[in-house]
């Protein structure tokens, strides 16, 4: 592990989820200033958060046309990294790469995992994409959806990574990312979907909606979820269909979008049936970023 760096800003291990992760996202205007981030403290890292923490070297690399540095990457954090395709788009400037003897096998960990996939702005090139990381999820099915394997559940799946991703070119208006990986958190087996962007955000995607009212930005994402809305035509299935279907999954939905975030906890109903969970006043973020899990 090298030395710290002096303007380094030092990361808390909050990359658990994406809850947690919310005290990264709060330090963002230190580490875009800084242009460096020590990740010595950080032991586990899930997709959600290392999605969100890859938009956030894409936004240092537009501002700044530089690198944002990442120092003392634990070993085992970056050999996960580079497992999962972290720096293949070249965002970073690494003070620590992995030798090549030192990286995981890929057919290891393959079966219960797809690793990072840029997901285009543009329709044409969006659908290959999209076919072919549907192709390779059905491929991986049976070690992603281990616990939960039904074909039903795997086209529902389909379902999912089909709509959410259609949305990142049809009203982001930029690139976005998606990652899916089953893992062990304590007890628990989690199966974690995450498609993200770091584009226009729900709020000003609905801005050429004036009929469509909303008094936060929480609201507006509740509203998409359960309305048939569409910031492009009068009406949209999108998130009402991916809604339903982790509900009957008994799943768990997090959408984040500009300042804002919605949580949809399906498989932790109370005695009242409350389940959605609104947030406001969040550090701002830009885009729209997407975490459905299943726990067993």
């Amino acid at each position: 592990m090298s030395g710290s760096v002096n303007n380094s800003v030092l990361l808390p291990d909050r990359f658990r989820d994406p809850y947690t992760f919310e005290n990264v996202i709060s330090m963002q205007d230190d580490i875009l200033k800084s242009g460096c981030a020590d990740m010595s403290r950080i032991e586990f890292i899930e997709p959600y958060s290392m999605v969100s923490l890859l938009l956030m070297g894409r936004t240092y690399l537009r501002l700044k046309g530089e690198k944002l540095k990442l120092v003392n990457i634990p070993m085992h954090l970056n050999q996960y990294l580079h497992r999962m395709d972290f720096f293949t788009e070249g965002i970073f400037n690494v003070a620590e790469p992995v030798e090549h003897n030192l990286m995981l096998k890929r057919s290891v960990a393959s079966k219960r995992l797809i690793e990072i996939t840029g997901i285009p702005n543009k329709e044409r090139q969006s659908v290959n994409v999209i076919s072919s990381v549907i192709a390779l999820f059905r491929k991986r099915a049976p070690g992603i959806l281990k616990f939960w394997m039904d074909e039903s559940v795997v086209d529902y799946f389909v379902t999912v990574i089909s709509e959410l991703c259609q949305n990142i070119f049809e009203h982001s208006l930029d690139t976005g990312y998606l990652a899916i990986q089953t893992y062990k958190s304590g007890n628990e087996n989690i199966a974690r979907l995450v498609i993200s962007d770091s584009g226009i955000g729900m709020m000003k995607s609905f801005g050429s909606r004036p009929d469509v009212v909303y008094g936060s930005g929480a609201e507006l994402i509740e509203m998409a979820l359960t309305q048939p809305l569409s910031s492009k035509r009068e009406f949209g299935y999108g998130l009402c269909q991916v809604n339903t279907i982790v509900e009957r999954l008994k799943g768990t939905l997090f959408i984040r979008s500009e300042n804002s975030s919605l949580t949809a906890l399906y498989n932790k109903k109370d005695k009242s049936g409350k389940h959605l969970f609104h947030r406001n006043g969040l550090a701002h973020f830009d885009g729209t970023q997407i975490s459905i899990s299943l726990s067993a």
